[in-house]
């Protein structure tokens, strides 16, 4: 087991001549999945249609969310998958020492390879075949998790990922804009890509993750109108089954038409500014002192 350890910040001031505090978010509304055909047809937007659609994991990990943009995640509704229990993300203010949901459900194996070295548990499993009218198909997303920031750059790095007719590490959407890098809690922090980031150990945003990003497009582009593909969407715990995460997909996204504002559809859309990244996470501006402990492995 990995011993917990006491973070220490104090902090003070405001940016921008601001100070927003967590008030100002208000919280999540999720209600828990009832099948996958319905989950899958939930983020279906323009030119998409889909079928076939299967769920693996518990059903306390998955379900839907409203009041995103209030809550400062940036998409306003959809579904939400995660390595625990959707339950968890009802509250306030970031405060508790860590969240856990040990579903004791199997892992992934195509997630075990995006972390190599790593056995994957927990594991929420949403699969479906998809056609599009155009030549390609995009949809929205920001991923969450309660292992920021501690276990950042460690093997308890959870994980997830978007793959597209295949489970190999290749066939991965869910990448940093621009790259081959798939995004995970070791590739966007407040060290690594952190302008696709958002910290929240202050507690302003009303969840308990530690970190969110902001929101990202998956672009597959290079698609057959009328062909059938097939979409697996995974996110698991690695390591050990502790501390949650989670990934929210934003409804009626799934689209052969890409949102020109959001990175990673395409290129096409601006990298956020800092100032930008700060206004999004409005909770997350004035910051207060405080003295917190992670759970203990």
């Amino acid at each position: 087991m990995k011993r917990g350890k006491t973070r220490e910040i104090v902090s003070a001031g405001c940016v921008l001549g601001v100070c927003l505090f967590a008030g100002n978010a208000l919280a999540l509304t999720t209600v828990a999945m009832d099948n996958a055909t319905n989950m899958a047809q939930s983020l279906v937007g323009a030119g998409v249609t889909i079928s076939n659609a299967t769920y693996t994991g518990a059903a306390a990990a998955s379900g839907y969310f409203s009041g995103g943009t209030a809550a400062g995640i940036g998409i306003e509704s959809g579904i939400v998958m995660t390595s625990g229990s959707i339950a968890n993300l009802n509250g306030s203010a970031n405060t508790s020492s860590g969240i856990t949901g040990d579903n004791g459900s199997a892992g992934y194996g195509p997630l075990d390879a995006l972390n190599p070295g790593y056995t994957t548990h927990d594991a929420s499993v949403l699969a479906f075949d998809f056609t599009t009218a155009g030549n390609a198909a995009y949809f929205t997303y920001a991923f969450g998790s309660d292992e920021y920031n501690e276990y950042v750059n460690t093997s308890y790095s959870d994980v997830f990922g978007f793959f597209l007719n295949g489970t190999a590490v290749s066939d991965n959407q869910a990448l940093i804009p621009g790259t081959a890098t798939p995004v995970s809690i070791n590739n966007v922090n407040n060290g690594a890509n952190s302008v696709y980031y958002v910290d929240n150990e202050s507690g302003g945003l009303p969840f308990e993750y530690d970190g969110v990003t902001v929101p990202l497009q998956v672009a597959m582009t290079g698609l057959t109108p009328g062909d059938t593909y097939h979409l697996t969407l995974a996110i698991a715990d690695a390591g050990d089954r502790i501390l949650d995460s989670g990934v929210f997909i934003g409804a009626g996204t799934l689209s052969e038409i890409p949102d020109p504002d959001i990175p990673g559809g395409g290129g096409n859309a601006p990298v956020p500014e800092p100032a930008t990244m700060l206004l999004f996470a409005t909770g997350l501006i004035g910051f207060a002192g405080y003295s917190r402990k992670k759970m203990q492995r």
